[in-house]
């Protein structure tokens, strides 16, 4: 796919679409309506943010602490940025999703959905290692001396 056409989506056909719903919600419920919600979800999104942004540092700090890779909590620290960032944007696509990452049990489904998918593979390192059902090296185990002298 062309970038030039992700961009235009991303940047002119988003925010049309945005535009266009909140245009219509708002004929629905009311102007002063929609533009409380609006209002609201933005202020909840502040006030997740530093709530949440301050619990998930110090769960990742714990983790450290007990020398454990803090991968999850990293991840859900990122996610709860994400939502809360979405929720401070006008909008109802963006607060809808960023209320789905707020949803802990889905919030984490994804988070696994996106480790499992993510394979670590170093440049260059084309040929799969043992256990992953490709070749694996033979390793031969021995004793050596140098005899230099």
């Amino acid at each position: 796919m062309d970038p030039r056409f992700i961009f235009i989506l991303l940047f002119i056909g988003f925010p049309l679409l945005e535009l266009y719903i909140l245009i219509e919600i708002g004929s629905s419920i009311g102007a002063i309506s929609t533009i409380f919600i609006i209002v609201f979800t933005g202020v909840l999104g502040g006030l997740l943010l530093h709530q949440q942004g301050v619990s998930n540092m110090s769960r990742v700090r714990e983790s450290m602490g007990r020398g454990e890779i803090p991968a999850m909590a990293m991840f859900e620290s990122l996610f709860v940025f994400a939502s809360a960032i979405l929720l401070i944007v006008p909008g109802f696509i963006t607060d809808a999703v960023g209320f789905f990452f707020l949803i802990a049990p889905l919030r984490r489904w994804l988070i696994g959905k996106m480790m499992g998918l993510q394979k670590f593979n170093p440049p260059g390192n084309d040929k799969p290692g043992p256990g992953t059902g490709g070749q694996t090296k033979n390793i031969i185990d021995g004793e050596f001396t140098r005899d230099d002298d």
